[in-house]
């Protein structure tokens, strides 16, 4: 009696320890508030609409198909700003995520003429907020921080 009884002890204990983990890492799972599968458009501080999309991952775990608009304006004869090529993020586990994208021009050249930094937060109900930073070679005069919130649009 006495080992049945023991056992018992111990696969209760057992049992225990598996609930805790796993509510624990449950918890951990849903912290980011990114919905999975989504798609997001957002829009800078400035006013620029649909200037920021992105998906979530199948999994939540990644921002994939990153895209951003140059919070530049261009006046005169500049010739026009590079653009980014769509990048994608691991998400953190605080549901945190930074990506620096290169600004090539013209687009699809690998002439580098600067870089742009986008971090992000996912926050309650599936929004998303963060900064997009444009650092361009050869002066600070033209480097610019906007900030940007999105909506999750669909899921698929």
């Amino acid at each position: 009696m006495r080992i049945t009884s023991g056992f018992l002890k111990r696969l209760c204990r057992a049992g225990a320890f598996v609930t805790v983990t796993t509510l624990a890492v449950a918890s951990v799972a849903i912290a980011s508030h990114a919905v999975k599968g989504a798609s997001y458009i957002g829009s800078y501080s400035d006013g620029a609409t649909d200037a920021i999309s992105f998906k979530v991952s199948p999994n939540g775990k990644k921002v994939i198909e990153l895209t951003v608009s140059t919070p530049i304006t261009c006046q005169g004869g500049c010739g026009g700003i590079g653009s980014g090529s769509p990048a994608s993020a691991k998400i953190s586990k605080k549901g945190a995520f930074k990506v620096t994208l290169n600004l090539d021009f013209p687009p699809g050249s690998n002439k580098s003429e600067g870089t742009e930094t986008v971090t992000g937060k996912f926050l309650k109900q599936g929004f998303a907020t963060g900064t997009v930073s444009s650092h361009f070679k050869g002066g600070t005069s033209s480097n610019r921080t906007v900030h940007w919130t999105a909506a999750p649009l669909t899921t698929g």
